[in-house]
């Protein structure tokens, strides 16, 4: 029988900040708009207690991130010890979304034993400068994942972003991903802006990353309301999605198939 992975990460894995609401990239699909919802905290004693307080509980862990600098990395550096005694004295599991990193700062962020490393792997040059308004400058998407790939191996769950740059780069992206020692690759919808056919892209993504035999999940990021294109996903080969509507339930239980309901993010899919 076939299991289909739900994640539904609600109060007890919460999305946590450690910037506030403050981005200094501000891209075009988000606008700082995600961080709104976001715990902040303005320290590492403060995500200490944070974490103790969601342990105590009954929490089972937390997405550390924030806003980027204007070289596109998360500043998370300063939390690595507290992330260490973290892991060390609670049973929470933490998910790490860093930006772009070197691999200096791959290797340190790998020391803090977090259980994940989410990475937004954009390859579509276009959308790097106009889009997400990064200078030449910056750190290399490829060569940050890679260095997130080989200080964490096994431990990286790279999300690629469809509908926001050209659907040849969001395949590349899938492709570059799943040629790597990853946990599972998350494919996310561009929401707030019609996209020409993204359902199809969505697809057709699923059924790359399948071929290339890697766990396929679809992210929270993605038009809601559509549970005939959740279900498609799920026959293309999806292992799992989040927060999946109503009606993708009802047809999953009619299939007769399994369903295995984790509160954290999907990017903890194993």
């Amino acid at each position: 029988m076939r299991t289909i992975s739900v994640y539904r990460p609600g109060k007890a894995f919460p999305s946590v900040s450690v910037t506030g609401t403050r981005c200094e990239l501000m891209c075009e699909h988000c606008r700082g708009r995600f961080l709104e919802g976001m715990a902040p905290v303005d320290g590492p004693e403060a995500l200490f207690s944070l974490a103790h307080e969601l342990a105590a509980k009954g929490g089972n862990g937390l997405l550390l991130s924030g806003g980027c600098d204007v070289q596109g990395r998360v500043p998370l550096l300063p939390y690595i010890d507290a992330i260490r005694e973290i892991k060390r004295t609670t049973p929470l599991l933490i998910n790490l979304h860093p930006g772009l990193v070197s691999e200096e700062e791959a290797r340190e962020l790998a020391r803090s034993d977090a259980d994940r490393f989410s990475f937004d792997l954009v390859l579509d040059q276009r959308l790097v400068s106009e889009g997400m308004h990064l200078s030449p400058s910056s750190l290399n998407h490829t060569d940050s994942f890679l260095a997130l790939c080989r200080a964490a191996p096994g431990r990286v769950a790279p999300h690629v972003l469809l509908g926001a740059g050209d659907e040849e780069r969001e395949m590349e992206a899938v492709r570059t991903a799943c040629g790597q020692d990853i946990a599972c690759l998350v494919l996310l919808s561009l929401i707030g802006r019609k996209v020409d056919d993204w359902e199809g892209r969505l697809l057709r993504a699923v059924e790359e990353g399948r071929r290339l035999q890697r766990p396929v999940l679809i992210g929270c990021m993605r038009p809601r309301g559509r549970p005939d294109v959740e279900m498609a996903a799920l026959e293309a080969g999806a292992a799992g999605l989040a927060n999946p509507a109503k009606g993708t339930m009802t047809a999953i239980n009619e299939r007769g198939w399994a369903v295995q309901e984790r509160a954290v993010c999907c990017a903890l899919h194993w």
